[in-house]
């Protein structure tokens, strides 16, 4: 049985090496990109089991690609866990918690996130 792919979207790099470790010490192949447009450029050739998106990038935002990949029927089942920190800056940036239900994620966690935490959710949904 080959492993489940998961694509992480964030534009910190730091954090991506980071979040990519855990993932791979959970038995999952991980690609990156670093922000939402990159996303949609390289979903056909990931072909990912689940997508963890960062919400705050540069070029599209983590939102926008969500509601784009749920509008589209080919990637409309791949489930998207939302992992940003927006939800403690709610009040001091552009992002509401009303752009997080519209965006048709199927999980929201907020960072930091333990690792545990992280694999047991990815586990939930794949």
């Amino acid at each position: 049985m080959s492993k489940k792919k998961i694509f992480l979207v964030d534009d910190d790099p730091d954090f991506v090496d980071a979040v990519k470790a855990v993932v791979e010490s959970g038995g999952y192949d991980v690609e990156v990109a670093y922000d939402g447009k990159e996303c949609l450029e390289k979903i056909d050739k990931v072909k990912p089991d689940l997508i963890i998106l960062d919400v705050m990038m540069p070029e599209m935002n983590g939102h926008e690609a969500c509601k784009e990949l749920k509008q589209d029927p080919k990637y409309s089942e791949i489930p998207i866990i939302l992992l940003t920190a927006v939800a403690s800056r709610v009040t001091s940036s552009t992002y509401t918690h009303r752009d997080m239900l519209e965006s048709n994620a199927e999980d929201y966690i907020p960072k930091p996130v333990e690792p545990e935490v992280l694999l047991a959710r990815i586990k939930d949904w794949i």
